[in-house]
């Protein structure tokens, strides 16, 4: 049997949490939710950084960075728009560059993904 608090903010199994109906607590659902979704991009952004994710913590915490501040704190790779990472991503790859490539969008739908 797991037991887990009305509201958990952290632990195991917070992710099994469900808004109840009739909460007496509507508006801290959708901070919640926030609250997750930023659990999980950095914790993902950790991973992908090899850092650590209290390193990722320390120093993100949870600000929008300009890119040149990104890149000193080890944030990003590069700076630079779609073209660029398409480049990236081809020398990545081993993919001439003057080789032409074809980008598929997918929606949040497609993927699985229901969004906040």
């Amino acid at each position: 049997m797991i037991k887990l608090k009305e509201y958990p903010d952290d632990g195991d199994f917070y992710k099994l949490h469900a808004a109840k109906k009739g909460s007496s607590r509507p508006r801290k659902t959708g901070k919640f939710t926030k609250s997750l979704a930023y659990k999980q991009f950095r914790d993902d952004a950790a991973l992908s950084r090899l850092m650590t994710i209290d390193k990722m913590e320390e120093v993100a915490q949870g600000r929008i960075w300009t890119g040149k501040d990104a890149i000193s704190n080890d944030l990003v790779d590069a700076i630079g728009g779609i073209s660029h990472a398409i480049a990236i991503a081809k020398l990545k790859a081993n993919i001439p560059q003057n080789k032409h490539v074809t980008i598929v969008e997918f929606s949040y739908s497609s993927c699985g993904f229901k969004g906040y």
